[in-house]
């Protein structure tokens, strides 16, 4: 039977690689786009997509979303979608993307689909999929709303294990946290980044292993350096 999977954010960097690589493993990808034009683009390149216009940062759209999906069985979904809009709070500069977008992006979007779609893969016996980073453990001084946003989605996805495991649900949650990958949000910023490619098989990887907490790349350094020097890894990167 045919398994099918909803990916936000699915335009372009890991979210596209994760579009192709479940293609090739023959699921049924629905995938999400923030605008017509990356939607019309990406769906010429892959017409078997389902593809969906869904600005996560308006209420109305995540909403519309879960309606357009209301009697469809998801097997996996990857809440992939993300923004980070450096700012700093000391000047008063003004910044394209506002605290509110930030956040409703990368984390109460999120959530409000989880409560929208939960029965769409409790029925398939899914799984959940939050997408984090390691600035959820680490955060830098550059970018407050981006760090807070994923250690919330973090701290979410463990109540959500919590609860789906004290009501004896047959649903699964994993939360993979990234390292720094070459996606368009980091271009000019940081150096070591993993492909997109790279990113999305690991998360694919860990996924398939039934791995509560998918390290990917350097992550996994950064949990066993945490591990052994708890404050040290913050440190680092709060003067970066």
């Amino acid at each position: 039977m045919t398994k099918t999977i909803l990916i936000t954010g699915g335009t372009r960097g890991i979210g596209a690689q994760l579009v192709e690589q479940y293609l090739q493993k023959n699921y049924q990808v629905i995938a999400t786009g923030s605008n017509p034009n990356s939607v019309d683009q990406a769906r010429k390149l892959k017409p078997q997509v389902h593809w969906l216009v869904c600005d996560l940062s308006v209420l109305s759209d995540v909403e519309t979303l879960a309606n357009k999906l209301e009697a469809t069985k998801l097997d996996l979904v990857i809440h992939n979608a993300g923004v980070q809009q450096p700012r700093n709070y000391v000047s008063s500069a003004l910044y394209e993307v506002t605290e509110h977008q930030e956040t409703m992006i990368n984390l109460t979007s999120p959530m409000l689909l989880t409560r929208l779609l939960f029965k769409n893969v409790q029925s398939a016996q899914g799984a959940w999929v939050f997408v984090t980073s390691g600035l959820a453990i680490a955060p830098k001084q550059s970018s407050a709303v981006y760090c807070a946003n994923k250690a919330g989605l973090r701290v979410f996805s463990k109540s959500l294990r919590a609860q789906i495991t004290q009501n004896n649900q047959q649903v699964r949650v994993c939360e993979a946290i990234l390292p720094l990958v070459d996606t368009d949000m980091t271009r000019g910023r940081g150096r070591g980044k993993i492909s997109p490619e790279q990113a999305a098989r690991e998360i694919m990887a860990g996924i398939e292993r039934h791995e509560k907490e998918i390290r990917v790349g350097k992550t996994k350094w950064l949990m066993r350096l945490r591990r052994l020097f708890p404050n040290l890894a913050e440190s680092v990167m709060l003067r970066a």
